[in-house]
């Protein structure tokens, strides 16, 4: 069946998100196969159906998939993009679409929650520090706040690359599947913190009594 998409409305590069029931609707189980399916272009309602199994186990009913949408438009994280238009027939479908490539929640992640997690990991993290290292001591409270302080090195580069290169990023980017991107940004927090923060090699040296 020929078609044409017609597009009536402009996808952002990247949108700074600091309100705290959009970052947790973005993370909600319910919406976030969506936000990872239109991550990688504008969709059909029928197209968002087709692929929302890859990212979810069970499919909801249309009202109720119709009903997120409804959601995440209504939080400004989606939008009605334009049209499909089918030749020869008067019947057209929504295109939905994110508005913008990227959300960035920056320092948003740093919740209570983030915190809880950070402090039951400093204490396995330490024991596997021990282990490989042979360190005849206890090192989770050092290492706790030393992860906070990385954490917080990470964002400062993550958001300045979001915030001075938004339109840059969004093409280099293009329209990796949402995983494939998710490890990028990993790795490059994980390059651009050893290079603007050599520092923390010695404070972790110091914390594990390591000369």
């Amino acid at each position: 069946m020929v078609f044409q998409d017609i597009i009536e409305e402009k996808q952002e590069s990247v949108i700074f998100i600091d309100n705290d029931k959009t970052v947790k609707k973005m993370f909600n189980p319910l919406y976030a196969p969506i936000i990872k399916i239109l991550r990688e272009g504008y969709r059909t309602f029928k197209e968002i159906k087709e692929e929302y199994t890859k990212h979810a186990s069970t499919l909801p009913p249309d009202k109720t998939l119709y009903r997120h949408l409804t959601t995440l438009k209504e939080a400004g994280l989606i939008m009605e993009i334009g049209k499909r238009v089918y030749k020869g027939q008067s019947m057209t479908e929504k295109l939905f679409s994110r508005t913008a490539k990227f959300f960035h929640t920056g320092t948003k992640i740093k919740d209570q929650e983030y915190k809880d997690r950070i402090e039951k990991q400093s204490k396995i993290l330490a024991k596997f520090l021990i282990l490989t290292y042979d360190i005849q001591k206890n090192s989770a409270e050092c290492i706790e706040k030393l992860l906070n302080k990385v954490h917080s090195c990470d964002i400062q580069g993550i958001d300045k690359l979001f915030r001075d290169f938004p339109d840059e990023v969004a093409e280099i980017a293009g329209n990796l599947p949402h995983d494939e991107l998710q490890g990028v940004v990993d790795e490059y927090i994980r390059l651009n913190t050893l290079l603007n923060f050599p520092e923390l090699k010695e404070e972790l040296k110091k914390c594990l009594g390591i000369d």
